[in-house]
Order: C-alpha cells, then sequence, then structure tokens
C-alpha cells in the first residue's frame, strides 16, 4: 500500500517536469537513475559544480549551452533551445550526433532504460 501511495506520489511530483509523459511511472526509477548517473556520468559531471563537464543539477529545462563559466563547443554555445525530456534523451542517445562540435567524450547510453532513468533522476535534482 505505502509503495503505491509513494508511485502515485511521485508521478504527480514529476508530471510537473514532465516526464509523466516522456516514460510512464513504471519505467521511472529514481534509484536506478542515480545509480545510472554515478556509474556513467559522475566521472565528467557533479549536481552542483562544474568539473570537466558542465554541472547537472538543474539541467532539465535549463538553456542549452548556458552554465555560466563553462566553455562549451561552439554549436552547444549557440543553441537557442532548452533542455528537455527530449532532447535530453536525443542527445544521451549519441551526443556527437546532436551536436558534431561537442567536446564530450561519451558514446552515449545506448540503452533506453539507462536513459529513461537517469532522465528521472536529473528531474528530481534542481
Amino acid at each position: 500500500m505505502q509503495t503505491t501511495i509513494r508511485r502515485l506520489a511521485l508521478t504527480a511530483a514529476l508530471s510537473g517536469f514532465g516526464l509523466a509523459s516522456a516514460t510512464s511511472y513504471a519505467e521511472c526509477d529514481v534509484g536506478a537513475g542515480k545509480e545510472v548517473f554515478q556509474t556513467k556520468c559522475s566521472a565528467c559531471h557533479a549536481l552542483n559544480q562544474t568539473r570537466v563537464g558542465p554541472k547537472l543539477g538543474g539541467v532539465v529545462g535549463r538553456p542549452m549551452g548556458s552554465v555560466p563559466g563553462f566553455t562549451y563547443s561552439s554549436d552547444l554555445a549557440g543553441a537557442k533551445a532548452i533542455w528537455n525530456v527530449e532532447q535530453l534523451d536525443e542527445f544521451l542517445t549519441a551526443p556527437a550526433k546532436k551536436f558534431p562540435e561537442t567536446a564530450m567524450a561519451f558514446g552515449g547510453l545506448r540503452k533506453t532504460e539507462d536513459r529513461q532513468a537517469v532522465l528521472c533522476f536529473l528531474q528530481t535534482q534542481r
């Protein structure tokens, strides 16, 4: 019963971030997303500070190429869009395909469930 209530509460909370429309709650696991972030992203990214890559806390809803003090590739710096779930999903699938000049030396998250999980996690990080 408690698990169902937690699921409903999380679904309601995440729907405000647009996640419910992108993935169903059954596919959204914040814990799994945190694990993917820690194993695949945290070597270069942190949530609240810029490292090799820009900070990722608050990335969902943030303009592309906009973290102060981070030097972006020209295509990202010139992007006139907002990072939403769909944009991030496309980017995380194959970063160099979406932004060919990106300096991000990462081939992407090929597994849909890994991308959905990390996107679920990132939406909870402000």
